[in-house]
């Protein structure tokens, strides 16, 4: 059983992001700062503004900044929560999955663009990647949007790309990377949710599973009775 990483934790996005984050705010409070102590006479002059529109000048320019910085650690948070789940799913295949599997987490492919591919798993039966979800409660799909189930009805629709739409893309970028012919050349997508039970997600582009066991079983080729799948 082998365990890889195609992505240094230096160089994941959750931490590019977060830096960037913090970069934005403080360029804000560093102009907010000077906005507050420049003369607002002195400034208006310069600038040729009426005091009163020197001041509301001054007191916009820290506000781009500031929203630009709180936007980028919200997402830096829910990418390092994608990123910790990515790590405990490999930690429980490595443990879980016999030999003769390798586990990539944190799969960088090399068209560019900035989204790793959370997991692929390479075994006997072939390449699957993996996109794993932590969502609790029951879930469901149509037409691949995914939703939360509530008690009367449709809940909130997941936030961000849809996890089967993700992981179809994601397998197409893996497929692209490891053959020269990738329409001839298999990769699977799954989406396994480690907390969620599944409801009614017969309309998902690709098979979706509940719990980690059943994401084992399918890769060593070995469902068990009863498995909840979306196909």
């Amino acid at each position: 059983m082998g365990v890889f990483g195609s992505i240094p934790p230096a160089r994941r996005r959750w931490r590019r992001t977060l830096r960037a984050g913090l970069f934005w705010i403080a360029l804000g409070l560093g102009a907010a700062t000077i906005s507050y102590a420049l003369s607002l006479d002195i400034a208006a002059r310069s600038l040729g503004f009426d005091r009163r529109f020197a001041q509301l000048f001054f007191s916009l320019i820290p506000i781009p900044p500031l929203a630009l910085g709180v936007h980028g650690l919200a997402l830096a948070l829910r990418l390092r929560a994608a990123s910790a789940l990515a790590d405990r799913t490999a930690a429980y295949l490595s443990d879980h999955l016999p030999e003769g599997y390798i586990v990539v987490p944190h799969y960088g492919p090399r068209d560019g663009a900035e989204d790793e591919v959370p997991m692929v798993v390479i075994g006997p039966l072939g390449v699957v990647v993996i996109e794993p979800r932590d969502e609790g409660g029951e879930v469901l799909c149509y037409e691949d949007h995914w939703y939360r189930k509530q008690k009367h009805g449709v809940g909130r629709r997941f936030q961000g790309q849809s996890p089967s739409q993700r992981a179809r893309w994601n397998a197409s970028r893996v497929r692209g990377d490891i053959s020269v012919e990738p329409t001839r050349t298999r990769v699977e997508a799954v989406v396994v949710f480690t907390s969620a039970h599944i409801a009614a997600v017969s309309s998902s582009s690709v098979p979706a599973v509940e719990g980690l066991p059943a994401i084992v079983d399918r890769l060593v080729g070995t469902p068990r009775e009863p498995v909840r799948v979306a196909v």
